[in-house]
């Protein structure tokens, strides 16, 4: 009987305890909101960002997405320059080992018959 009542009991707080938290879910507004908003650097409230939006947490992104962006400028200023460098034929190419390259002849005959 001793074991039926708390059974009764720690149900019945566990069911107060869920209405609670449904209830501060959907009717209350919770204080996560505010904290979070809080967080974020707003550009509406000063032309300039305060310093700690530089270094701190809440430019991290911006900060990411510029250096990405730089990376990415770079990456591509030496594609550009390998690519002006292989269309003007400035690129020589010498092969040393011409007696190790062996073509098989047979096979490439046979290769070739089968493209066409």
């Amino acid at each position: 009987m001793r074991h039926d009542r708390s059974l009764r009991h720690l149900l019945m707080m566990n069911a107060i305890l869920a209405a609670g938290l449904i209830w501060t879910l959907f009717v209350v507004t919770g204080p996560f909101a505010v904290t979070a908003d809080a967080a974020q650097y707003r550009s509406t409230r000063a032309s300039d960002p305060p310093a700690q939006a530089l270094t701190g947490v809440g430019n991290a992104s911006a900060r990411q997405r510029k250096q990405m962006i730089d990376r990415l400028t770079e990456i591509e200023t030496k594609v550009d320059e390998i690519a002006r460098a292989l269309t003007s034929g400035a690129v020589k190419v010498k092969i040393a080992n011409v007696e190790d390259l062996a073509i098989d002849y047979g096979r490439l005959a046979e290769i070739i018959q089968s493209r066409k």
